[in-house]
């Protein structure tokens, strides 16, 4: 399958405000983004963008002691030596190697990795759990216990996983896959029943329909569903683009990239054909003859802004901050305007670069009022998150936002739903 010349050319003038402010046609947007999100990758460099494989980088399953949890491009990036195989990781090793693996630009990967720490890791130690609980000392984490990915929700994973269940409704488990879920995701790339999967073709428009859907069947669903300012409003819709902007296959046909069912289910663990799958906990893979997206085109922090922000413009009932209040389906809001103190509201939070002020500086408004221990160590949980947000914040001209309230999500029981991991740890 061909790359189409007008869809890049056509997004590439989108990105760059050249056609028209894309507030106008959100939905022509999201339609005419390629798999490489806001800029178009035009060029194929083989070399360049191959993604070994073999030698240190061999895949090897999980250990007994080796951590994996509910993200399958981190359990991948792991399984492949890409990151730690103990899934313990510092921020340094998230940068080096999620940039060698996808190409995530350095401080998109910083941010997301000092955020991880702050919230459910070690600040003391640098390091972050990309599954379950810290084995060393899970007292040193500044949320409780040190949590890590797997029990972090509302902190990082939030409701309305692409295909995880909602921690509360399966007994606070959100790291594990469900099947059904998958099932449904897949379907949406077409009608090839066959196990390779090879005719499927995934898109950010398609995904961010998908996230529609998951998004009302949860709140028709769980009681305690939630969305709060940065782990659902953000970080979900985001993971949903990340399959998309990461796990494409790029080639000198499609220098943009293509996620067929085959790739899609490498990445995600998932064996058979539909009807029948099954996955493999653990197992996340990254696929053969496998090219990333090309090192001139990494994605940006900007980026992660954007293909949120069009995402709630192309399909606006996904924007929702709030909740249930105990029962499916009573779900109510909470405006905009509230959070920001008067900063940003429905009607301006799209222009400019508003959104992503308002996406990244939540990070450095609620953080404070959250965070417990001794001083010494919030203040250097403060500056880690700071100084990895400064080279976002700094090119975007940001207004200073209101003081958070966290009392405005009082009415939300969700808000609150905090499972915590086994003792013995969440392994493959």
């Amino acid at each position: 399958m061909d790359a189409n010349p007008e869809v890049l050319e056509r997004a590439a003038k989108l990105v760059s405000r050249q056609e028209f402010d894309p507030t106008q046609d959100p939905i022509g947007v999201s339609k005419a983004q390629t798999n490489c999100g806001p800029t178009p990758c035009l060029t194929f460099n083989e070399e360049d963008q191959l993604v070994s494989i073999t030698g240190e980088h061999a895949y090897a399953s999980p250990a007994p002691d080796e951590i994996r949890g509910p993200c399958p491009g981190l359990n991948a990036a792991a399984n492949h030596g890409y990151l730690p195989r103990s899934g313990i990781v510092s921020l340094e090793e998230t940068v080096s190697g999620l940039g060698a693996a996808y190409n995530m630009s350095p401080e998109l990967a910083a941010v997301l990795a000092a955020y991880a720490i702050v919230i459910d890791g070690n600040v003391l130690e640098g390091v972050w759990s990309i599954g379950g609980p810290l084995p060393s000392d899970p007292l040193d984490g500044i949320l409780g216990a040190g949590q890590g990915l797997s029990y972090s929700h509302n902190n990082y994973e939030g409701d309305g996983s692409i295909a995880r269940n909602d921690a509360y409704t399966n007994n606070g488990d959100a790291h594990s896959l469900n099947i059904d879920k998958f099932e449904a995701v897949y379907a949406v790339g077409g009608d090839d029943k066959s196990e390779n999967g090879f005719d499927q073709r995934y898109t950010l428009d398609k995904f961010r329909a998908r996230f529609q859907q998951v998004q009302d069947d949860a709140i028709a669903d769980n009681p305690y569903y939630f969305t709060g300012a940065f782990s659902t409003i953000v970080v979900v819709p985001a993971a949903y683009n990340f399959v998309i902007n990461f796990m494409s296959n790029h080639s000198a046909a499609e220098p943009s990239g293509y996620l067929d069912g085959y790739n899609f289910k490498q990445f995600f663990g998932i064996t058979g054909a539909p009807g029948s799958f099954q996955w493999q906990r653990g197992q996340e893979r990254i696929p053969e003859q496998w090219y990333r997206r090309p090192s001139t085109v990494p994605y940006t922090a900007n980026d992660v802004a954007f293909d949120v922000g069009i995402g709630y413009l192309a399909y606006p009932q996904t924007l929702k901050i709030g909740g249930n209040t105990g029962t499916p389906n009573s779900f109510t809001g909470v405006s905009v305007e509230n959070i920001t103190g008067g900063v940003f509201n429905a009607a301006n939070l799209f222009e400019g670069n508003n959104f992503g002020c308002f996406a990244f500086g939540l990070v450095q408004q609620a953080l404070p009022s959250a965070l417990k221990g001794p001083l010494s160590t919030v203040n250097k949980a403060l500056a880690l998150i700071d100084g990895a947000l400064d080279p976002i914040l700094s090119g975007l001209d940001c207004p200073q936002l209101g003081q958070y309230d966290q009392g405005l999500f009082n009415s939300f029981p969700g808000h609150t739903y905090s499972p915590t991991g086994p003792a013995t740890n969440y392994k493959a």
